[in-house]
């Protein structure tokens, strides 16, 4: 299960809105094929092992993160599949509760005669698809909010100056996480000050959907975040100028209208939009009030925080000050821990308190 989840990871970036999964067939105490899903609309995990196999696959054991899916989607219920090759057991990591699948696939198998064995490295597998379950559930993106801070927690000096805060390695790595989320998010500072492009530049990977707040629709539309190397998303105001919102929709930028309460727009609805248009997860890159818009809302689900061994003494906070997180008992799960040369990344979950 353990591979299996390894091959579910292969596919991050690539087959969203649908689920990570691996799939590895055992026979004889020798695995004889293994696959995931590479692309969304192409085979399944389950098909792909099932084609890779060396051996015939009668008689063996399929590892799968994911419940096999029983439904004609993009392409043909796995179960058929798994059946018709006389599969013998079935582990099965997490079980799929999407509408059309919620059990059918594994009382399929069981009614085929197959053995299914449920809950296997349960909470790794649940980790691997976090995006996929918190969507269904939700009906709202997945938010991850991303910084590089020193270990006085400033993202930037009093200059707004923050390049270079994280090394080389740390960079690279933040461009990955960029590859793998459907949409980045920043606010309208970020754009003036730092005049981000939001693409994939340091490693493979598709470019995310650009997202970037503007209360009053007073960017010009000659930022990079506008060009055409990936779509573009405002959120803005309602009462905005029609020329200007009629100028951007004219250059392919979608404009999304919010509600702004005491200043700050109504970003909790706006992400219900963003869903709506298919994004299933936003990575917040900045800056600190949104990070703390977020929090203080219960809108972020991760953190993917890069601490580097360096002191600013003032500047831009990681968060602003206004939320009292002690208070509002908001606490930190750490999923892994890594070296970049001298900087530490951690990977958070945000855990709420009811």
């Amino acid at each position: 299960m353990k591979l299996a989840v390894r091959e579910a990871l292969k596919g991050s970036g690539n087959v969203s809105p649908n689920p990570l999964v691996g799939a590895v067939v055992v026979k004889n105490g020798n695995i004889i094929g293994k696959g995931y899903h590479k692309i969304y609309g192409g085979p399944h995990a389950e098909i792909n092992a099932l084609d890779n196999c060396t051996e015939s696959p009668a008689g063996a054991d399929l590892y799968v993160n994911l419940e096999p899916c029983a439904h004609h989607g993009k392409t043909s219920p796995c179960t058929q599949r798994i059946i018709a090759e006389r599969i013998s057991n079935v582990y099965i990591g997490s079980p799929d509760p999407s509408d059309h699948c919620c059990g059918k696939g594994v009382r399929e198998l069981r009614d085929a005669k197959i053995q299914v064995h449920n809950d296997i490295l349960r909470s790794e597998c649940d980790m691997v698809n976090a995006v996929f379950f918190h969507c269904l559930k939700n009906k709202t993106p997945y938010v991850v909010l991303k910084a590089a801070v020193s270990l006085d927690g400033y993202m930037a000096t009093v200059k707004n100056d923050s390049k270079w805060i994280s090394c080389e390695k740390s960079r690279k790595e933040a461009h990955r996480l960029r590859s793998i989320y459907d949409s980045v998010l920043v606010g309208k500072n970020t754009v003036l000050n730092d005049d981000p492009e939001l693409t994939v530049r340091f490693v493979k990977g598709k470019n995310p959907v650009r997202i970037a707040t503007d209360e009053t629709l007073s960017l010009d539309g000659h930022h990079r975040i506008f060009n055409r190397l990936a779509p573009t998303v405002i959120i803005t105001g309602k009462n905005v100028p029609h020329d200007k919102e009629t100028f951007l929709k004219g250059k392919g930028i979608k404009i999304i209208n919010a509600d702004i309460h005491n200043g700050l727009l109504d970003l909790k609805t706006a992400l219900k939009e963003l869903y709506r248009e298919g994004i299933m997860s936003v990575m917040v890159e900045g800056g600190g009030q949104i990070h703390s818009y977020m929090l203080k809302n219960r809108m972020a689900q991760r953190m993917a925080l890069f601490l580097s061994p360096i002191l600013i003494g003032g500047g831009i906070k990681l968060f602003d000050g206004k939320t009292d997180l002690i208070k509002e008992s908001i606490r930190l799960e750490t999923v892994s821990k890594r070296n970049f040369d001298e900087d530490i990344f951690l990977d958070l979950i945000v855990r709420y308190s009811s």
